[in-house]
């Protein structure tokens, strides 16, 4: 059904696949459905100057007159709704399958960043005749252009902040997306003259422009869908991915019980994530070398292997001047007292230089950041107490954004 041009994306959910699975479809519907009401309800209003869209009261309990309403609500929604998968319609076949419709919106920017290696690992499974399959991810040629070039630069502003519009569309929503990460950020190359995707990779700057849009809204969640649309125990991990979880969620299972202002920020680390993985060029932001890995494995013998990836994750996490236990915040605060957690602080200095040495000797190119303020977002974005985080109406604010990109 996937197919270049103004068609569209179908999504099969299988009751056979289980409840969790099947969940994961509904969630999908309801939330394609809230963002296809509103970009419906702003179309109206544009093309015939009414609405039926209900909109909220002002805080003093009178109503804005229309205009001075309307104005406001475009604001705050219209430009984020245009980075955002848009949902056509769904229906049910007679074996009770959900199908889910969704616009054709481009190419994953995994994919762009990425090319695929096929290794040949036979070290292992050589006296048994077998041979796996290793496929290596390489930073590809358009990554090296985002890197070493201003328009590159520009464009990779243009994506982080077109990504945060969309988020602001889900957060003024009270909305978390949950899985947030470069697999469900779509690009289209979009040709000005037919407003199609490009099949390939322009090569001329002033030939296309780059849209956005976030897509996968299974693992969301909001107060209809934390009541109604997960299982009787809540989200679990399982619907989350690994490498772009917050520490809250990786630490504490019901951490979405919180107020919503702090669940939201889950997303904001994500986006933190997403701007180290483009500094970066690789998926594994998150890594330790082989030495460190040795000595915490002669500490954690006996442990399952969960404890150990947790730990690893933690060391990562100092290493980049992500996580200083005991003085992060006023939730690590808390939580470490909680579970009796007696930690000391990184025996490094965290400092602003540093993490900037850090990055720049993990670049296969040496370049790190190029932008002190996209640096400076990155460290705000990524701190361990999500009270700290910004919002995405004050990242949307930061100096890395003075004048507003492309798109």
């Amino acid at each position: 059904m996937a197919k270049y041009g103004w068609l569209f994306i179908g999504i099969v959910i299988k009751v056979e696949k289980g409840a969790a699975v099947y969940l994961s479809g509904l969630r999908e519907k309801y939330f394609g459905e809230i963002f296809l009401n509103a970009s419906m309800c702003f179309e109206d209003v544009l093309s015939a100057g009414k609405s039926n869209c209900v909109f909220e009261t002002s805080p003093d309990g009178s109503d804005y007159s229309f205009q001075n309403k309307f104005q406001l609500q475009r604001a705050k929604y219209e430009e984020g709704l245009n980075h955002i998968a848009r949902y056509v319609e769904s229906f049910e076949s007679r074996s009770k399958e959900i199908w889910l419709v969704f616009s054709y919106e481009g190419v994953s920017l995994s994919k762009l960043l990425y090319t695929v290696e096929d290794v040949n690992d036979t070290s292992e499974k050589e006296r048994l005749e077998q041979v796996k399959q290793v496929q290596i991810l390489r930073p590809s040629k358009w990554w090296h252009w985002l890197k070493t070039t201003e328009e590159g630069q520009e464009e990779m502003r243009s994506l982080i902040w077109q990504l945060l519009l969309a988020l602001k569309s889900c957060h003024d929503r009270n909305i978390t997306h949950r899985d947030i990460k470069p697999e469900n950020m779509v690009i289209c190359f979009e040709d000005p003259e037919s407003g199609r995707c490009l099949k390939e990779i322009p090569t001329k700057i002033n030939e296309f422009s780059t849209k956005m849009r976030i897509i996968d809204f299974g693992s969301g969640i909001d107060e209809f869908t934390l009541k109604h649309l997960y299982v009787s125990t809540g989200p679990s991990r399982a619907e989350q991915t690994y490498d772009y979880t917050p520490p809250e969620a990786l630490l504490n299972a019901t951490w979405y019980r919180g107020p919503t202002s702090s669940t939201l920020k889950y997303d904001m680390w994500s986006v933190g994530v997403v701007m180290l993985e483009l500094v970066l060029g690789t998926p594994n932001i998150f890594q330790i070398n082989a030495l460190t890995r040795a000595l915490l494995d002669r500490h954690l013998q006996g442990w399952n292997e969960g404890v150990k990836e947790m730990a690893y994750k933690l060391r990562s996490f100092m290493e980049l001047c992500i996580l200083i236990p005991g003085v992060s915040g006023s939730y690590s605060k808390k939580y470490h007292k909680v579970n009796r957690v007696e930690v000391s602080p990184a025996s490094w200095k965290c400092s602003e230089e540093f993490f900037s040495r850090q990055i720049k000797a993990r670049d296969p190119l040496k370049i790190g950041f190029s932008n002190i303020w996209a640096l400076r977002l990155v460290r705000h974005l990524l701190m361990w107490d999500p009270e700290d985080r910004p919002s995405v109406d004050e990242a949307l604010r930061h100096p890395y954004f003075q004048r507003p990109p492309k798109g």
